[in-house]
């Protein structure tokens, strides 16, 4: 096999094509709270990004594919004093 050129493009990609299907609470989760916690990328970050919490918080964590947010939403219960954002 080595040596071989993948001739279809899907022998080559590992990974997932196309999301999963939302499933309805997190739908309505997303409608009513996706306001509250969206960061506008048009504009500018702000220097101290503790600034986007509307609580005072002394840490920042940043969770790359958080999935359902379970974890994430756990993590954030346990330890109020950091700052978890979630892309």
């Amino acid at each position: 096999m080595t040596g071989e050129r993948r001739e279809r493009s899907t022998e080559a990609f590992f990974g997932r094509r196309h999301g999963k299907t939302i499933r309805p609470a997190q739908a309505s989760a997303l409608a009513t709270g996706l306001e509250k916690y969206r960061i506008d990328l048009d504009q500018p970050a702000p220097g101290d990004l503790r600034r986007l919490f509307p609580v005072d918080v002394s840490k920042l964590r940043l969770e790359i594919g958080f999935g359902g947010g379970e974890h994430l939403r756990h993590a954030a219960a346990v330890d109020p004093d950091t700052g978890f954002i979630g892309v």
